[in-house]
């Protein structure tokens, strides 16, 4: 902590009236400061209401060892004792997530105010302990203490998992029955409750039967709608808000950028944009990040350019805004380049930066650069960060680096090592032709008890059908379903056609192509096709129906393969009617394309 220089003379009274004037105008930093010259002038002193000042300040900075050192000071000049002190102090341990030193402070407490339970309640509950929230809950009401709007709050915000709905549901039961069901607090706090629990009608329901609604019931239910994917409806919200003239906040202003995202719309995201401006919002960091964002997903990086260089003070989630922007937008160079003039300031990447960096050396097929990246991330200590470990493995081995891979991957403890850390690795053996070893780490996966998800069976049958291995891939199928009990998606269905159309067994393909919804047919056609035109059937195939002919028809490889098709089974006729489809239409058949770096 920087100490402001001592002014001769000042009293201690003037400390302590700098001190609270500094916390009341949220200068939290500034307040802390003054506390050190007053330590520095040699004066030792505080009241009832300079600790309190210095508790809150502690809290919003989280900074519980200062918070310890107030506590020990607060004893040491007498004022340990005061309930308005202990309570401040309680405060602070609990918001800096302390809960042992907040219990300890509390059971020594030997009268308890409705502030320092609310205070014991919320600590529990925000620690994910929302029983033993409860259970000091039921003390307190059992002692004769009523509880009050704040301590339902407190009750509510750890009630979001599925385990805990119910008890945030009795919560509200409560707040009914004993009247607190008016408290806006508590109504916004059962509402966000519903909709992170997935319950978006049952929220809907309840913010349209609220009287009274604040800028957090208007955020809560359009991030419900965020969630749930329905982008129209935050504008339509938005919309709502607007006309009932409520004010918002930068919150309000996220979840409009995130529905703008989801649309990708360039003019709605300029629309935005503007709205930003008008609100005096333009330079608030976590929104010019997610504008910077908005505008790439739109796929205009020039403009998200030009509002990331118009900050002054870039902080290290503007600069991995911008440097995923190019990643996403298929400029891999720029995004490296991005990252150096990152490199030339202050501000350290974090592990979202590398991993996006990682991503763009993954684009360039560049061992080389990622191994720049790795030492820079060691440099910073974010070589334990599991994030940034899965996005080697993917990079090295996107490479072909499949040993530097390897070495990542056994570097990580195996107690420490998630579902996305294995999914990466027996990925990596998959594109590069090692199905043997991918199954062998998929057999060492389960042993550890690690669960797999339909991406991993990607994965394994994406092994099986580079590598050819039949039987393998037939059993990988069959547990996807019978033992974990995943629905087959296009992309699992994709593998198995195609290693049993490589193998030659056609037959077994067709079955399996029969069993697929007539939607996702088209996608899986390519080595049906191949694997028919190389092995001379017969036209007597019924796998052209109607239908799935007239799927996707401005969809050019699809035009083409349909085609090629047609002109197996000698219906000559057709075959040019969707070639002429590529030239009426004026669709092109974009050319697939990789690369990967050689001897620098």
């Amino acid at each position: 902590m920087s100490l402001a220089v001592p002014v001769p003379g000042t009293t201690l009274s003037h400390w302590n009236r700098l001190i609270q004037l500094a916390a009341a105008a949220g200068a939290y930093s500034q307040c802390l400061r003054h506390y050190a010259s007053l330590l520095a002038a040699g004066l030792r002193g505080g009241d009832a209401s300079t600790f309190p000042s210095l508790a809150k300040s502690c809290a919003a900075l989280r900074l519980p060892r200062l918070g310890r050192s107030l506590h020990a000071h607060a004893l040491l000049v007498g004022a340990g004792s005061d309930v308005f002190i202990r309570t401040s102090l309680l405060d602070m341990y609990a918001k800096c997530a302390c809960l042992p030193d907040a219990r300890c402070l509390f059971d020594e407490m030997p009268s308890r105010t409705l502030v320092s339970w609310n205070c014991m309640v919320a600590a529990y509950s925000k620690s994910s302990r929302v029983e033993e929230a409860v259970t000091m809950f039921n003390t307190m009401r059992g002692l004769g203490i009523r509880p009050s709007g704040g301590t339902l709050v407190g009750v509510l915000s750890g009630c979001v998992m599925k385990a805990t709905r119910d008890l945030g549901l009795c919560v509200y039961g409560y707040s009914l029955k004993s009247g607190l069901d008016t408290d806006l607090p508590v109504l916004n706090s059962v509402l966000t409750m519903l909709v992170r629990g997935g319950q978006l009608h049952a929220g809907r329901l309840l913010f349209d039967s609220m009287r009274e609604k604040s800028i957090v019931s208007w955020s809560a239910m359009a991030s419900g709608f965020l969630q749930a994917g329905d982008y129209m409806e935050v504008f339509g919200l938005f919309n709502r808000m607007q006309g009932a003239g409520q004010k918002f906040d930068s919150v309000a202003l996220v979840n409009l950028i995130s529905a703008a995202v989801l649309l990708g719309n360039l003019l709605v995201a300029k629309g935005v944009h503007a709205l930003l401006i008008k609100s005096g919002f333009e330079s608030e960091q976590d929104l010019v990040s997610s504008l910077v964002n908005l505008y790439a997903k739109c796929m205009d990086l020039e403009a998200a350019q030009v509002v990331f260089d118009a900050v002054h003070m870039k902080n290290v989630v503007l600069w991995t805004s911008m440097i995923s922007g190019y990643v996403e937008g298929g400029y891999p160079d720029k995004a490296l380049t991005m990252f150096e003039s990152m490199l030339r300031t202050d501000v350290e990447p974090n592990e979202a930066t590398v991993s996006s960096v990682l991503s763009a050396c993954a684009d360039l097929g560049s061992a080389n650069q990622a191994r720049k990246v790795e030492d820079h991330a060691i440099a910073i200590g974010l070589q334990s960060d599991l994030r940034v470990a899965t996005g080697l493995i993917d990079t090295y081995c996107k490479c072909g680096s499949i040993e530097l891979a390897r070495k990542i991957f056994d570097g990580v403890a195996i107690t420490s090592r998630d579902l996305a850390i294995w999914s990466a690795m027996i990925n990596g053996y998959a594109c590069n032709g090692e199905g043997g070893e991918a199954l062998l780490l998929f057999n060492e996966m389960r042993k550890e008890g690690v669960q797999p998800d339909a991406i991993v069976f990607t994965h394994l049958l994406t092994a099986c059908n580079y590598s050819g291995l039949v039987d393998e891939g037939l059993q990988c199928f069959h547990s996807l379903t019978a033992e974990y009990g995943i629905e087959p998606s296009v992309e699992h269905y994709m593998c198995i056609i195609d290693l049993l159309c490589k193998s030659g067994h056609i037959s077994i393909a067709k079955e399996f192509f029969k069993k697929m919804p007539i939607q996702l047919q088209n996608l899986v056609l390519a080595p049906i096709v191949s694997a028919y035109s190389s092995h001379s059937t017969d036209s007597s195939m019924d796998l052209l129906s109607d239908e799935l002919l007239n799927l996707e028809p401005q969809n050019s490889g699809h035009c083409v393969l349909i085609s090629n098709m047609l002109s197996c089974l000698g219906k000559w006729k057709k075959a040019t009617t969707y070639r002429s489809l590529l030239s009426k239409q004026g669709l092109v058949k974009e050319p697939g394309r990789s690369c990967i770096e050689l001897s620098g």
